[in-house]
């Protein structure tokens, strides 16, 4: 399986010299693998997006370079896929809730991006055959409505760069070949994205009320019959408006802006279910909704739901 060819072939060093120098503390991390051949790194990369895209276990990437690098190579992961795919329509991250660290992130969080390709209204339907390692992930996400995000120090100028809260949940699938995991490896590979769902979305101001409310409300999942599946509350878990300045950020030092329109996933609020048995995370969901709802940041409840169909 391939894609558009028209890529350029992996990171020159001088183009490689010039991001590290742009990406300060990082540098103090040496690539050992300084001499390895771009093209042949490149050639890894198009084995890994190709595998991701044909439901194959992605083969492992055991370079060691700098977070700067990895993120470079993900660059082109990304952009190798886009014409299956589509363009960026906004950025993810993971690794700030309050658990214990995933051993295959970086320690301070992780970003991926998302493509058009993997978004889904709320209410699609999914077959279990569409991932191989896929589980239900309920996630909280903004839209960016100004530039000036780009420059917010505070909550409030923060708040003001945002337009709406996005009700989200995703379908990672982090299908890798057996032990070859590694935090590089999980860079490079986009983080396993492959289906986002998104609920209609809530507009903000910016006020100290709408603050209060985006670190307090609570949230739920339930079935397609209404019984609840799990819950929990923001209170404690992360602070969404610190999230989006920690991955507006990270883009900064890939030479990266975030743009309007872009929606920000800000990772995992705790209710994670298999699709697949045999997880070692846990049984199979067995319920044929997964539905996602957010309380106290409106009148009425915001949701977004993932339909399993396990007609096949």
């Amino acid at each position: 399986m391939g894609y558009s060819n028209n890529h350029r072939h992996g990171l020159p060093v001088l183009a490689t010299a010039a991001l590290l120098l742009a990406c300060g503390g990082e540098l103090e991390a040496v690539n050992a693998d300084s001499n390895l051949d771009d093209d042949a790194i490149y050639a890894e990369i198009r084995q890994i997006a190709d595998a991701f895209m044909a439901h194959e276990p992605m083969p492992g990437f055991a370079h060691e370079m700098t977070l700067a690098e990895a993120y470079a190579w993900q660059d082109r992961l990304v952009e190798y896929m886009e014409p299956a795919l589509g363009p960026v329509v906004g950025w993810k991250t993971g690794g700030h809730d309050p658990g214990p660290g995933f051993p295959t992130f970086p320690p301070g969080g992780i970003r991926g991006a998302i493509l058009g390709g993997m978004i889904f209204r709320s209410g699609t339907a999914v077959r279990l055959d569409q991932t191989r390692r896929g589980f239900l992930e309920a996630d909280f996400a903004f839209r960016v409505g100004s530039d000036r995000i780009n420059d917010a120090q505070t909550d409030l100028e923060t708040l003001a760069g945002l337009d709406a809260i996005i009700p989200f949940a995703e379908i990672p699938d982090p299908y890798y070949e057996e032990g070859t995991r590694s935090i590089n490896g999980t860079i490079v590979a986009n983080m396993g994205s492959r289906m986002s769902f998104v609920g209609e979305p809530l507009l903000l101001e910016p006020t100290e009320e709408w603050i209060e409310k985006i670190n307090s409300f609570t949230f739920a999942v339930h079935d397609e019959h209404g019984n609840e599946i799990d819950a929990g509350t923001m209170a404690g878990w992360y602070e969404p408006l610190a999230v989006v300045r920690w991955i507006r950020d990270q883009l900064r030092k890939s030479g990266k802006r975030l743009e309007p329109g872009q929606i920000l996933s800000l990772g995992n609020i705790g209710i994670l279910r298999q699709l697949h048995e045999g997880s070692p995370r846990g049984p199979a969901y067995i319920s044929n909704e997964f539905i996602l709802s957010y309380y106290g940041l409106s009148e009425k409840p915001l949701s977004v739901t993932i339909r399993v169909d396990r007609s096949q």
